[in-house]
C-alpha cells in the first residue's frame, strides 16, 4: 500500500507537466486535427471553469491527446442543509472534446514540401492550412488569407 502512494506522488508531477503542453482550442480550430474523445467534468467547485479545464487537460493527456476543445457549460442549483440554515449548492457540468492535432500539422507540412507540379495557388493554401494546423494563426486569420488567396484564381 505504501509503495502504491509513492508512486502516485511520483506520477502526479509528470500528468501536471504534460498537461501544461495541451492547447486550448477555438472553435473551427480542430479542422484537420483528429478528433479522440469526449468527456465531461462535473464540480460543485466556486471556481468551477478553471477546476474543469485543469480536469479536462488531465484526460486528455490519458487519451493521448494535444490539444482540446472545450465545449458547453451546464449548472444546476439545488438546497443543502448547513449548520447556518440552507445554502444554495450550484454544480457545473462542462464537456470538451479531445484532438491530437501534431499529426495534422506534420502531414500538412509533408504535403506541402512533396507539393512538386503544383500550382501556386494550391501551394499557398497547403501553406495556410498548415499554419492553422500549428495553431500559429486564428481561424479568422485563415478565412480571411484563404479568401485572399482565391481571389488570384
Amino acid at each position: 500500500m505504501i509503495r502504491t502512494g509513492m508512486l502516485m506522488l511520483v506520477l502526479l508531477p509528470c500528468f501536471a507537466s504534460a498537461a501544461d503542453n495541451i492547447r486550448v482550442l477555438s472553435a473551427g480550430e480542430e479542422t484537420g486535427c483528429t478528433w479522440l474523445a469526449q468527456e465531461q467534468c462535473s464540480t460543485e467547485a466556486r471556481l468551477a471553469a478553471e477546476e474543469c479545464l485543469n480536469w479536462h487537460q488531465t484526460q486528455a493527456v490519458a487519451a493521448g491527446a494535444d490539444a482540446l476543445l472545450m465545449g458547453d457549460s451546464e449548472e444546476s442549483r439545488r438546497k443543502k442543509p448547513s449548520l447556518t440554515g440552507m445554502k444554495t449548492v450550484v454544480a457545473t457540468k462542462v464537456s470538451a472534446d479531445y484532438y491530437r492535432c501534431a499529426a495534422a500539422a506534420a502531414t500538412a507540412e509533408t504535403v506541402v514540401k512533396g507539393a512538386e507540379g503544383w500550382s501556386t495557388v494550391e501551394k499557398r493554401l497547403l501553406v495556410l492550412e498548415s499554419l492553422k494546423a500549428k495553431g500559429l494563426i486564428s481561424a479568422e486569420e485563415y478565412q480571411a488569407k484563404r479568401q485572399d488567396i482565391l481571389k488570384d484564381l
